[in-house]
């Protein structure tokens, strides 16, 4: 077992505070507010339809297997650095630095996008209660000061208010769902036929569209695995952690899924057609008013809010990890006397985004709103999305290894070789949907795994 490095980290986090990170890191609220649409028509029309639910479902189980590889790792891996520390003990130190880049760059391309999507839906907010308008990028670079005082202030403080934030918020969102499909004559239909494929679905192809959208809707349970240096029973706590959260969720997710289609009458069409279909429910009389669109559109903010506070802990913690086995600057390994935080990586992702920020605000010129970000947020999200799967791929990969060498039972090896051939499913699917500027998105990761490649070359003698 690798034991984790004396006097780095410090913290004494149970179960429910890794529960708090790993689903803060999902971004439930945002997930099923704004993937739902996407899993029902698609990139261009073609999607699941009806048989939105369905793909929840079967992505819920698909990421279990990819869960359960995760959680075998994390049983044995007492160290924060995730997948990188995962795949440096199963495929060898220079895979690991490789999908280990690719994996942390990653998750900082969706911090980046996470923090454009608070500005915007603050901004929004803002003018809905006062008439005002409020600058996206002044409310993006608030949400960024908000998030480098909570983790500024220790892991403890953190977690507690990511706990509070998903407890309140899937508790508000989950009574409106529920609230929706009540008072819906539709809700038997929905019933019917959530968890067939059908015409409207356009069959098994259109649920295969769909859940390469699905998939994405639980990005971020393995951010539980960055607290295991902080975490009393890491081999315990974490493993769980990962596996409820993708529970969870996959509950969550098919009571929103079933409440929009029931509340926009069973017609999938006119379900994919709304951007946050929830919030548009909200303001329907039959279900809602604007006191109601103003509330969920607040748990919405705060959700995301917590998503990119997880990020940043995850992120702080891998950069960390990095410098310590010597792919980083060693400065980067360094944590505050007082509280034990990582200094530099919390400086550097916040006031680099802080900058990225304002560059595409100046790039923008007239643009207001999601406008002046959306081709910015677009490219953003494919890379970190793809990156994300080749990540998972590649630990599915190696626990398959693990398992060969007797690391792990047969169940694992099976839930390796599932998760391994589901991941390249969906890379296949999301490759056929690049278009436009997105095409660069796999030469820029393949240039960063051969800098990684490269850079862990073995030394001349």
């Amino acid at each position: 077992m690798t034991a984790a490095p004396p006097g780095r980290l410090r913290g004494e986090l149970g179960l429910a505070d890794v529960v708090a990170q790993a689903a803060s890191g999902v971004g439930p609220i945002y997930s099923a507010i704004v993937f739902v649409p996407l899993v029902t028509v698609g990139a261009s029309g073609f999607g699941a339809g009806g048989a939105v639910p369905l793909c929840i479902l079967v992505a819920a189980v698909l990421l279990m297997a990819v869960a359960r590889v995760f959680a075998g790792f994390a049983r044995q891996v007492r160290t924060p650095g995730s997948l990188y520390d995962y795949l440096k003990l199963s495929l060898g130190r220079r895979a690991g630095t490789v999908f280990g880049l690719l994996f942390y760059a990653c998750a900082i391309a969706a911090f980046v996008n996470g923090t454009l999507t608070f500005g915007g839906l603050a901004a929004r907010l803002a003018e809905h209660l006062t008439g005002h308008a409020l600058p996206w990028w002044l409310a993006a670079l608030g949400g960024l000061a908000v998030v480098a005082l909570s983790v500024s202030r220790g892991i403890t403080l953190a977690v507690h208010l990511q706990l509070a934030v998903s407890v309140v918020s899937i508790g508000a969102v989950g009574l409106f769902a529920a609230w929706v499909l009540v008072r819906s004559p539709h809700l038997f239909a929905v019933a019917r036929t959530g968890l067939v494929p059908s015409a409207q679905s356009h069959g098994l192809a259109g649920v295969m569209m769909g859940l390469s959208f699905a998939f994405f809707m639980y990005g971020g349970f393995e951010g539980a695995a960055s607290l295991a240096e902080e975490c009393r029973n890491p081999t315990r706590a974490i493993p769980r952690a990962m596996i409820l959260t993708i529970w969870v969720n996959g509950a969550f997710y098919l009571l929103t899924a079933f409440a929009a289609l029931a509340g926009f009458g069973a017609d999938a069409e006119r379900l994919g057609g709304q951007d946050m279909p929830l919030l548009a429910l909200a303001v329907d009389p039959r279900y809602g008013g604007p006191a109601i669109e103003a509330i969920l559109m607040a748990m919405t903010i705060a959700d995301v809010l917590a998503m990119i506070t997880a990020g940043s802990i995850a992120i702080a913690r891998g950069l960390l990890c990095l410098a310590r086995d010597g792919v980083l600057p060693a400065a980067f390994a360094r944590t505050s006397a007082g509280r034990g935080v990582p200094v530099l990586p919390n400086l550097v992702l916040l006031g680099g985004t802080a900058v990225l920020v304002v560059v595409i605000r100046a790039a923008a010129g007239a643009a207001a709103g999601q406008d002046a970000y959306r081709g910015w947020f677009i490219w953003i999200g494919t890379f970190a999305s793809l990156n994300l799967l080749i990540a998972w791929c590649a630990t599915c990969i190696g626990g398959f290894v693990m398992g060969r060498r007797g690391g792990g039972d047969r169940g694992t090896r099976v839930c390796a070789a599932t998760g391994t051939v589901a991941t390249l499913a969906v890379i296949a699917v999301t490759l056929g949907l690049l278009e436009g500027t997105t095409r660069l998105v796999p030469l820029a990761s393949a240039l960063l795994a051969l800098a990684g490649w490269w850079a862990m070359r073995p030394a001349r003698s």
